[in-house]
């Protein structure tokens, strides 16, 4: 929460526009109209679209204002409008002002895959006996991060942020934000998702390696023991390094790990001689290593172990991830917000094991480069091992759909897009099946998902 008062210092902004009441607060910020809370401070962002063209429709949704660098047209007369030069540097000094106003330990999670896991799991160690502010979905970007410090409040005690990166310096960047204390990285496998977007697998390991780089001294770098790019950056940093994991030389350790299937995951988890039990609440061996990175990061900011293991099991997953949703006609493994093969593959295991009938709806992964067709084709050959049914959905899939069939599975189906896979859905799933959702995010599975969890509750 902020003033316009503080707003106007922070960015020397210029009042265009409507109300000029200095205790006028906002609730905090916002750049999509669409999904903005009433009481927000909308910013006309410049990116693939023009903020400046829905201000408009933010100020009709309950925005108090916005932040813009022009005058739009079909705004009302009264509305605040607040100039600036650049809208994006205003949202950055804005965010800078909050964080100095009211400065909080904070605890950073990078990666390829697990990074929003980690936060969920964070945010309940942590909140295990401090009051979080916390990144929302996957706001791990220059736009997302500075509007996360827009929501900070006098009662937060600890901040947690997912760092995403697209391009050298971005996470360094955004520590320069943030100022992590303690700075996690999950897993970097061989088939990163967004690869396309970078020209190596080690220019991706420089790229996360900021986040333990940015480190104080007194800081502390919480590594994968299990994943032999993410030990290695051990060097990279001058704060302490803890590695977590189930590697004999982790020193924050899960030992005997017991898979409750779809109800998740149990272990024991080892520290400095201290011992508990610990419960991940959703499904899959894979997302053990953020739940210690969790553990991890409440420990090093005062959460004793014990409090820290058992409030694991109250972390509430994030949307569409591993979300398994039981109906009374299907059990919809919901894990449809992204996709990279690694995450892909141990999705498919996590299905092996389920005792029903077992569909599988895998959708293009995106952003691969080089790596498309032979990612694409070990898919295939999984699903066949993995499921009795198979819908590949997109254009990249239907190389899923080749291999699977050439792979001996005999119930393959093809949909060129999510409505078409929903279509033959309704005619393949039967009463009882478990049917598990995977996909780019750009192929839209999580309306599959949505809808067939609400059709099955209506059968």
């Amino acid at each position: 929460m902020f003033t316009l008062a503080r707003l106007l210092a922070a960015t020397s902004g210029r009042i265009v526009t409507g109300s000029a009441d200095p205790s006028l607060t906002f609730a905090g910020g916002a750049f999509d109209s669409r999904i903005l809370s009433p009481g927000t401070l909308f910013f006309a962002l410049k990116d693939v679209r023009d903020g400046h063209d829905f201000v408009a429709d933010a100020i009709a949704r309950g925005a108090l204002g916005a932040v813009v660098e022009r005058t739009p047209t079909g705004v009302p007369d009264d509305a605040l409008l607040i100039e600036v030069t650049s809208v994006r540097r205003a949202l950055r000094r804005l965010a800078e002002a909050l964080r100095d106003d009211h400065p909080i330990p904070a605890f950073g999670i990078t990666g390829n895959v697990g990074k929003t896991t980690a936060k969920q799991a964070a945010i309940a160690t942590l909140g295990a006996r401090y009051r979080v502010l916390a990144s929302a979905s996957s706001y791990n970007n220059e736009i997302g991060v500075p509007l996360t410090f827009l929501n900070v409040e006098p009662t937060h005690e600890v901040a947690v942020v997912e760092l995403g990166f697209y391009v050298p310096g971005e996470i360094a960047d955004l520590c320069g934000l943030v100022r992590p204390r303690v700075g996690a990285i999950t897993r970097i496998p061989d088939v990163p998702v967004h690869f396309s977007r970078t020209p190596s697998v080690e220019a991706i390991t420089r790229g996360k390696a900021e986040l333990v780089e940015a480190l104080p001294a007194d800081g502390v770098a919480l590594l994968n023991a299990d994943d032999p790019r993410v030990r290695a950056l051990a060097p990279r940093t001058r704060a302490r390094v803890v590695l977590y994991g189930e590697a004999p030389d982790a020193e924050l350790r899960a030992t005997d790990a017991r898979d409750e299937g779809l109800d998740g995951l149990a272990f024991t988890v080892s520290y400095r001689g201290e011992r508990a039990e610990a419960r991940m609440p959703m499904p899959g061996r894979h997302l053990l290593a953020a739940g210690l990175s969790a553990i991890g990061a409440a420990i090093e900011l005062g959460v004793p172990l014990d409090e820290a293991a058992l409030a694991l099991g109250t972390m509430e997953p994030p949307a569409h991830r591993m979300a398994v949703r039981r109906t009374p006609g299907l059990t919809v493994i919901d894990d449809s917000y992204n996709a990279s093969p690694a995450a892909v593959h141990a999705a498919l295991a996590l299905l092996r094991d389920v005792p029903t009938r077992r569909v599988a709806v895998i959708g293009d992964m995106r952003e691969l480069g080089v790596f498309s067709d032979p990612a694409h084709e070990e898919v295939g050959r999984d699903a066949a091992r993995s499921a009795d049914a198979l819908v590949a959905v997109g254009e990249l899939a239907t190389t899923i759909a080749r291999t699977a069939r050439e792979s001996g599975m005999r119930e393959v189906h093809e949909a060129a897009d999510a409505a078409e896979a929903l279509i033959v859905l309704r005619r393949v799933t039967r009463p009882g099946d478990t049917v598990l959702v995977k996909g780019s995010r750009a192929i839209g599975l999580d309306a599959v998902a949505d809808e067939l969890a609400r059709e099955a509750v209506a059968r």
